[in-house]
């Protein structure tokens, strides 16, 4: 799940949300602040996601991807290079 970058960023935000909320939680809120700040973890949510997805798509850019590698003389010999 890690490996993706949906599945990362998904996780991520979600732990950053909550840490958010239990850090500012308060027991006599009105409800107007309780919506208010419900509001304000929505947001904090989308652009947490949108911020770790597009930090993860640009590091995932610029390292090499995983191939393998058959050399050809592997190959020429008749057997299968595995």
């Amino acid at each position: 799940m890690f490996d993706t970058t949906l599945g990362f960023s998904l996780i991520v935000s979600i732990i950053i949300t909550l840490i958010t909320y239990i850090a500012t939680r308060g027991k006599n809120k009105t409800e107007e602040e309780q919506k208010d700040k419900l509001n304000d973890m929505i947001i904090l949510f989308i652009i947490c996601f949108m911020v770790v997805m597009f930090g993860k798509l640009c590091m995932n850019s610029s390292s090499p991807t995983n191939s393998t590698v058959v050399k050809i003389s592997d190959t020429k010999s008749g057997q299968c290079p595995f």
